[in-house]
C-alpha cells in the first residue's frame, strides 16, 4: 500500500488528480449499480457492466503503477478516450439519449480542456458528440424487474437530471479544486527556487569576487611585507630613532592583518562550499568555536546543549563558522557585555541551534532583509553584510531554514534549523 501512495506520488500532478477522480468515478458507478439494481429494482445488463467497470479498475492500477515513465498528456488522452468508449458502451445498454448521466460527457470535456493542448480538447469534444450521436441508434430501455419501462417517465428522467448534475458538479469541483492547489504549491515552490537561483548566483559572484582579491592583493600584500621587513632591519641597524622601528613593526603587523583577513575571505565563500558531511559530536561545539570568536565573544558565550553526546553528519567546519557568525552579530548588538546564549536542542529528525541576545533588537524592515548579500547596519569598517548571507546559504544547502524573531528593545532570537542526517 505504501509503496502504490509513493509511486502515485511521482506521477505528473495532472494525470495523478486524473488517477484518483477515476478511482472516485468507478466507486460511484458502483454503489449507483448497487442501488438501483437493489433499491430501485431496475433490470441491469452485468455482462456489459462488469467488464466496463473491470477496464477502467485495470488501465488505472497500470497508469498508477507505470505512470512514472508515461507522459502526462498522451497518458492523460488515452485515459479521457477510454472513459468516453465505455460511458457510450455503458449508456447504449441503459436507455441511450434517455439515460440522464449523458451529462458525463462534459465532465470529459473539462477534465480534457484542463490537461490536454487545445486541439486535443477539440478533439474530444467532436468524441464526446459522436459518442452521444451514436447512443439515439440504441433499442434498449431501462426497465424494472417488472419488464415497465422507465425511459417514458418524465419524473424519473428529470429526477436522474438532477442527480447526474449534483455527480458532475462534485466531480467537476474535486479535479478543478484539487489541481488548483497543486499549481497554487507549484508556484509557490517555483518563486522559491527562482529566489534559491538568485541567492546562489550572488554567492558564486561573492566567491569569484573574494578570490579575484585575494589574488589581485597578494602580490602588493607581499612586496610591502618585504621592504617592511627590510625597514626594520634597517632601523635596528642604522636608525638611531625608535620610532622608525615602530613604524616597520605596525607595518608588517598590518599586512599580516590583511593577509588574515583575505584568508578567512577566501575560506568562507569558497572552501566550505565543498566541504564533505563528517560525524560531529554535539558537545564539541562549544569549544569548537573558540578557533572561531576572539577571546572576549567566546568569553560572552553561554552554551546549553541538550544532548551533547549526540552525533550528527554535517559539513562540522561550515557549521562552527555559521554558529560563530551567529554569536559575533549577537555580541556585537548587545554592547552591554551580557551573555550571549547558543542553546543546541534535538529531537528525532532535526537540530535547532538558538542564538538569544539581549541587544536592542532589530526593525521588522532590517529583520526582512537580514541574510541578504551586502546589506548592514554597522558602521562602515565593521562589517561587509555577508555573514547571515553565508549562514542562510549553508541553511538551505542543508535542506534548513534560517529564522530570525526580534523585539525591538528586548533582544533577538536567531534560530538555525537542519536534519540530523544533513
Amino acid at each position: 500500500m505504501f509503496d502504490m501512495s509513493s509511486r502515485i506520488e511521482s506521477i505528473a500532478p495532472g494525470l495523478r488528480w486524473l488517477i484518483r477522480l477515476r478511482w472516485l468515478s468507478l466507486a460511484g458507478q458502483c454503489l449507483l449499480f448497487l442501488i438501483s439494481a437493489y433499491y430501485l429494482h431496475i433490470e441491469l445488463p452485468l455482462g456489459i457492466l462488469i467488464p466496463c467497470l473491470a477496464i477502467t479498475a485495470g488501465s488505472n492500477l497500470f497508469v498508477a503503477l507505470r505512470g512514472e515513465r508515461l507522459r502526462q498528456t498522451e497518458c492523460s488522452a488515452a485515459l479521457l478516450l477510454l472513459d468516453t468508449l465505455t460511458l457510450s458502451v455503458m449508456l447504449y445498454w441503459l436507455g441511450g439519449p434517455h439515460n440522464p448521466f449523458t451529462a458525463f460527457y462534459l465532465l470529459h470535456i473539462t477534465i480534457a480542456a484542463v490537461l490536454l493542448p487545445a486541439l486535443w480538447t477539440w478533439i474530444g469534444v467532436g468524441i464526446c458528440s459522436a459518442c452521444y450521436a451514436l447512443l439515439f441508434l440504441s433499442p434498449y430501455e431501462i426497465k424494472s424487474a417488472l419488464g415497465i419501462s422507465c425511459c417514458g417517465s418524465f419524473d424519473f428522467h428529470l429526477q436522474g437530471m438532477l442527480l447526474a448534475m449534483v455527480l458532475v458538479g462534485i466531480c467537476i469541483a474535486f479535479f478543478v479544486g484539487q489541481l488548483k492547489t497543486v499549481l497554487a504549491t507549484r508556484e509557490v515552490q517555483l518563486q522559491e527556487a527562482m529566489m534559491l537561483g538568485v541567492r546562489n548566483e550572488k554567492f558564486a559572484g561573492l566567491a569569484t569576487l573574494a578570490a579575484g582579491v585575494a589574488h589581485e592583493l597578494a602580490t602588493p600584500l607581499n612586496t610591502i611585507a618585504i621592504i617592511s621587513s627590510d625597514l626594520e632591519k634597517q632601523a635596528c641597524d642604522q636608525c638611531e630613532n625608535t620610532g622608525c622601528l615602530a613604524d616597520a613593526k605596525v607595518i608588517r603587523s598590518e599586512v599580516e592583518r590583511c593577509r588574515i583577513i583575505l584568508e578567512k575571505l577566501s575560506e568562507n565563500t569558497t572552501d566550505s562550499i565543498g566541504e564533505n558531511p563528517q560525524s560531529f559530536i554535539l558537545g564539541e561545539i562549544p569549544a569548537r568555536l573558540k578557533e572561531f570568536l576572539s577571546p572576549t565573544n567566546h568569553a560572552r558565550l553561554s552554551a546549553e546543549v541538550a544532548d551533547p553526546r549526540l552525533v550528527i553528519f554535517v559539513p562540522s567546519t561550515t557549521l562552527l563558522q555559521s554558529l560563530a557568525v551567529l554569536v559575533k552579530n549577537a555580541c556585537e548588538a548587545d554592547e552591554s557585555g551580557q551573555p550571549v546564549t547558543l542553546r543546541i536542542e534535538t529531537d528525532e529528525e532535526r537540530v535547532l541551534a538558538t542564538v538569544l541576545d539581549k541587544g536592542p533588537g532589530m526593525t521588522a524592515e532590517v529583520a526582512a532583509r537580514a541574510g541578504e548579500p551586502f546589506f548592514t547596519t554597522k558602521e562602515p569598517g565593521k562589517g561587509m553584510g555577508l555573514g547571515l548571507f553565508l549562514v542562510r546559504m549553508f541553511t538551505e544547502r542543508m535542506k534548513g531554514r534560517l529564522d530570525i524573531k526580534t523585539d525591538p528593545g528586548k533582544g533577538t532570537r536567531v534560530s538555525l534549523e537542519f536534519p540530523l542526517t544533513a
